[in-house]
């Protein structure tokens, strides 16, 4: 192991570290985890921006999950269903990055949910259907009625329905 042959083979590259660039950190700077408090408010300003585009954005990825929804319902091949759930189970993951952000907590929780659901298993039986219908159906209350945290007596009963669906059909 110790001949000279492999060991010229060997070449150590040195890289910029472009994402500590991009977060305002100095290449030079050898210490962990700092972001300099302009670049950390700079990019909350852009976040608070884009936030006016939540409900667009929201109402474009709850339609893209009821229309996928659909289409692995009606699918007769099994190699079309699981990309199907595929792009599902992307749109519910996203339908949770972006309520997140803005601190829709509730439809965060909805969508953490249901992607977790989902992740976990081919979807086949009818009961399996019927978590993802209850999941679909208090998310889109949930964004139908505005509700943002996820106390309060409007969104303690959605979690309750989703509850007991769950409930009810992994029995």
């Amino acid at each position: 192991m110790n001949n000279s042959s492999e060991t010229e083979k060997i070449k150590i590259w040195y890289r910029l570290n472009f994402l500590k660039m991009k977060a305002g950190g100095d290449l030079n700077d050898e210490s962990v985890g700092y972001i300099a408090p302009l670049a950390v408010r700079q990019a909350q300003a852009v976040i608070n921006d884009q936030e006016k585009h939540y409900y667009d954005e929201t109402e474009a990825l709850i339609q893209n999950l009821e229309q996928t929804w659909s289409q692995i319902l009606e699918s007769e091949s099994e190699a079309d269903t699981e990309i199907l759930q595929r792009i599902f189970i992307n749109y519910a993951h996203n339908v949770k990055d972006v309520a997140r952000t803005f601190q829709y907590d509730l439809m965060a929780d909805f969508g953490e949910s249901l992607y977790n659901f989902c992740t976990k298993m081919t979807i086949r039986t009818d009961a399996q259907k019927a978590i993802i219908e209850a999941h679909l159906k208090v998310i889109r209350m949930t964004f139908k009625t505005h509700i943002k945290e996820s106390i309060g007596e409007q969104a303690e009963e959605l979690k309750s329905l989703l509850k007991i669906a769950i409930e009810k059909h992994l029995q």
